[in-house]
């Protein structure tokens, strides 16, 4: 175990690949490297009161927007029709968190999955690619398979396995069997984060997953799971406990009855998070996964110093086996070596010498999970941490080969016809090595945005806050640059003064303050005024006033103030937070804005769900909170010609289906109306009032963007060509009325609004109209709901299938005031009996739009 082998050189980038950013991303990357531990923010927005984030819900709440958009397709009744296309502005050249890669003999055809992108496919040796899952609405992708016997079959398993806190829930596994055309949903929907797909090499129908469970609570949903029947069933043969689940799987490919898996105890929540214990360990199967023994002899012992555990398989000599092997947060999730079996798993013993596995993982080694055999050598052998790590020697010598690369791996593939080919996926996106060097994608547009501005005076400079690529800025249609590293928020360019670029990284630079350019982002200085014991919000915001663009307004726990376009700032306000006491990222400002039609007024919203108004500049806050839902909030705003309305958007699930997240008030903020309107359930993180068309509000979700023409009565998806993404801000650029989207996962996207009919005036007389959800849901027969009036109006009842096809009207015509109670009896128009399946009810008065969904089972 201590022979020395010659070493895959890795040099540096291509000449021709010098116009993209790497060498400033890597600084970046390195800062992150030291103090980037992904953070609660996700969970703090998206968890309901208990702590849980309910993927049922964002189930749900997709197939309405896929629904909506089907349906909306099939009538074209509104306006905002999906002919109307959004424009893809990019990053193409900086890429974003990938968590799969796999690839055909040769690499030209390859496959990766991303963590919020979807899946994607290369036929050109991984330059360019396209994606090839959006009409499934897979979202966040964690593995990837193809099936031995037949290249043409993919398995994506969905939900980000590597305990990321803005890594979605997953929608289950999903199979291609024409190189990704077409997908499928083949179940395990409620496993939530799948972290492994394998198919036996001698039997496809054979299919083996290893299912992580909820990130954010426990279940028993996690364990291994097997099928025999290529997918239509499941069973579940490895089962430790609802805290622990199955985060690798390997299988010996000379006999494919062997199979190794190693299990993870993982929770996470606002105050309590585990990532280690005494049930991470590796299992062998001698069965086909029917049942499971745990292996330990050498491996270090179970107990809380033992973390995450990644398995791999050498092809040329099965009985060898590795184990990269992370330790718990008593030492620092740091790396506790490679572990080798050379005996099948019976014997193990550390192969690695010194300290660089230990140092490989950031201090939190629990992010990362992979190991590759080369599939010609057993002494070839691949790390994923912080840092990729190559031995030619069995894993005694392992060297830090992460050269030009981003940093933060979670993916490697080695062409089994030429394994000096190696692609590589990371937080950074796609590199592959081809002839002793680096290379990256040229296009793959999987950034994934926290926040981003415009250029008042020039559409075409963007600016954005990325996770794990700092800040990036463009000023043309391809080449965007890193103007500041680590991860990047919120920035903004002053409007009056364009070369003034304000930017940051988390927790406002470390609890450091705001940093500042004066030369549109070339350098940036630190600015003065913060204190940096106070609490600082992750994605710390802070805004020009409209009038007068030299002042601005940020916050840690407390609103800060800043006369002089961020030189220096103040606090102006106390403790605007409930002061929760918990993690040192709760009990923060998390909104702030100031009034357009009355430059006096200031707006505040905490992520503890506290909105504060001060009508004096600052001197003295009112709390405002009253009638609202407490949650995280997302956006403050204020009219542009009315000193009194004032709106305010949250996040998170409420205990019912459409709990209110859009809120408008006409007092200041004394009294509340929800405009939620027909929203999906779905977190709202961003909303923008169009200053051109009184009633109209644009909402960024985590299931695209929405637009109201008439104050909230009704919403409808905006725009076609945008896949399902989650949006995490939106800007509208006023002058050339077109309004940018910031996905967290798939870059940045346009809409023109010059070519959309959006003057619709607000209803005079509105119905008031109510859809209570069906009952019983699911139901196996007739089902029942209440519609409820609050005034005469012609009506629509119907039910739609999923594709947006009306199956049966349940009531047409006019209606009185009053409440009314519709039964389906599961029959469409000819009386017959429809399938099993998802269909909408949805009601509409001509004004109002209410959608629910109802589930018919067997």
């Amino acid at each position: 175990m201590r022979l020395r082998l010659p070493h895959l050189l890795l040099l540096p980038v291509v000449a021709a690949l010098a116009v993209l950013p790497h060498a400033r991303a890597l600084s970046g990357a390195q800062e992150s490297e030291e103090r980037d531990f992904p953070n609660d923010a996700f969970y703090l927005q998206r968890a309901m009161p208990d702590g849980t984030i309910p993927s049922e819900r964002i189930e749900a709440a997709t197939e309405q927007l896929l629904f909506e958009r089907a349906f909306e397709r099939k009538s074209g009744q509104f306006a905002t029709s999906a002919a109307q296309d959004w424009q893809p502005v990019g990053p193409i050249n900086i890429g974003g968190r990938v968590n799969a890669v796999v690839g055909l003999p040769g690499g030209q055809t390859a496959f990766l999955g991303a963590a919020n992108g979807g899946v994607w496919r290369s036929t050109d040796g991984g330059l360019h690619w396209g994606a090839i899952s959006d009409a499934a609405g897979m979202g966040s992708v964690s593995a990837l398979t193809l099936t031995p016997q037949n290249s043409h079959t993919i398995w994506a398993g969905t939900g980000d396995a590597n305990g990321t806190v803005d890594g979605y829930d997953g929608r289950g596994l999903y199979v291609s069997r024409d190189e990704g055309v077409s997908w499928k949903y083949a179940g395990l929907r409620e496993v939530a984060h799948i972290s492994s797909v394998v198919v036996n090499p001698a039997d496809s129908n054979k299919i083996y997953v290893g299912g992580m469970g909820k990130a954010f609570s426990t279940d028993a949903n996690r364990g291994f799971y097997r099928s025999l029947n290529n997918g239509r069933t499941w069973t579940k043969t490895l089962f430790v406990n609802d805290s622990t689940g199955v985060s690798d799987i390997a299988i010996n490919p000379l006999h494919p009855d062997t199979i190794y898996c190693a299990t993870w105890e993982r929770i996470r929540r606002l105050k309590y998070r585990r990532a280690f214990g005494v049930h991470c360990s590796v299992w062998r199967s001698a069965d086909g996964g029917g049942t499971w023994t745990k292996i330990i002899n050498g491996l270090p012992v179970p107990g809380d110093n033992l973390g995450r555990i990644a398995i791999a398989i050498a092809p040329t000599q099965p009985s060898r086996i590795y184990a990269s092997v992370i330790s718990g947060a008593s030492t620092g999730y740091v790396g506790l070596g490679l572990y080798r079996s050379d005996d099948g798993g019976e014997l193990w013993e550390r192969a690695d010498l010194g300290s660089v596995h230990r140092n490989a993982f950031g201090g939190f080694g629990w992010y990362f999970g992979r190991v590759v055999v080369s599939p010609a050598d057993a002494n070839d052998v691949w790390v994923c941490g912080v840092r990729l790590l190559h031995s030619v020697d069995g894993g005694v010598t392992l060297d830090d080969v992460t050269s030009t690369a981003h940093v933060d791996q979670h993916a490697l593939w080695v062409d089994p016809s030429d394994p000096a080919r190696v692609y590589l996926g990371n937080d950074g996106g796609f590199f592959m090595s081809s002839g002793n060097q680096w290379q990256t994608a040229l296009e793959l547009p999987i950034t994934q945005f926290y926040s981003g501005t415009v250029d008042a005076q020039n559409a075409n400079k963007v600016l954005g806050g990325t996770q794990d690529n700092g800040t990036l800025k463009t000023e043309g249609p391809v080449a965007w640059t890193t103007i500041l590293g680590a991860d990047g928020f919120h920035c903004t360019v002053n409007p009056t003064n364009t070369s003034i670029i304000l930017a940051e990284w988390q927790y406002c630079c470390d609890q450091s303050g705001i940093r500042r350019s004066t030369n549109n982002g070339a350098s940036f200085t630190s600015t003065a005024g913060w204190v940096s014991t106070d609490r600082y919000n992750w994605n710390t915001p802070f805004v020009h006033s409209p009038r007068n663009p030299n002042t601005m307004l940020s916050g840690s726990y407390r609103v800060y103030k800043s006369t002089n376009t961020g030189e220096q700032w103040t606090a102006i306000s106390p403790d605007l937070t409930t002061n929760p006491g918990a993690a040192v990222n709760y009990g923060t400002i998390s909104a702030v804005a100031i009034s357009k039609a009355d430059s006096n007024l200031f707006l505040a919203g905490t992520d503890d769900g506290k909105v504060w108004r001060s009508q004096n500049g600052g001197a003295l806050w009112q709390d405002i909170s009253a009638g609202l839902p407490g949650r995280y909030v997302t956006r403050v705003a204020a009219d542009f010609t009315d000193p009194n309305v004032v709106y305010v958007a949250h996040t998170g699930f409420g205990q019912d289906l459409h709990d209110p997240r859009v809120f408008r008030s006409i007092d200041r903020g004394t009294t509340w109306t929800s405009i939620s309107g027909n929203l999906p359930d779905a977190p709202v993180n961003d909303l923008v009032l169009d200053p051109a068309v009184p009633g109209t509000l644009y909402a960024g979700t985590d299931l695209g963007v929405f637009v109201t023409r008439n104050l909230g009565q009704t919403w409808v998806p905006l725009g076609g060509a945008m896949p399902v993404v989650a949006v995490w801000d939106l800007e509208l650029h006023t002058a050339s009325r077109q309004l940018f989207a910031f996905t967290h996962g798939r870059s940045v996207w346009k809409l023109d609004l010059n070519t959309i009919s959006l003057a619709a005036p607000p209803s005079s007389n509105p119905s008031r109209l109510a859809l209570s959800a069906p009952s019983p849901n699911p139901a196996r027969g007739a089902a029942s709901l209440v519609l409820s009036l609050g005034s005469r109006a012609q009506v629509d009842v119907s039910i739609f299938d999923a594709a947006g096809r009306r199956v049966r009207v349940l009531t047409r015509g006019a209606r009185e005031a009053g409440r009314f109670t519709l039964t389906w009896d599961a029959r469409d128009e000819r009386g017959s009996r429809v399938r099993s399946g998802v269909y909408f009810v949805r009601a509409n008065d001509g004004s109002e739009t209410r959608t629910e969904r109802l589930v018919l089972a067997d």
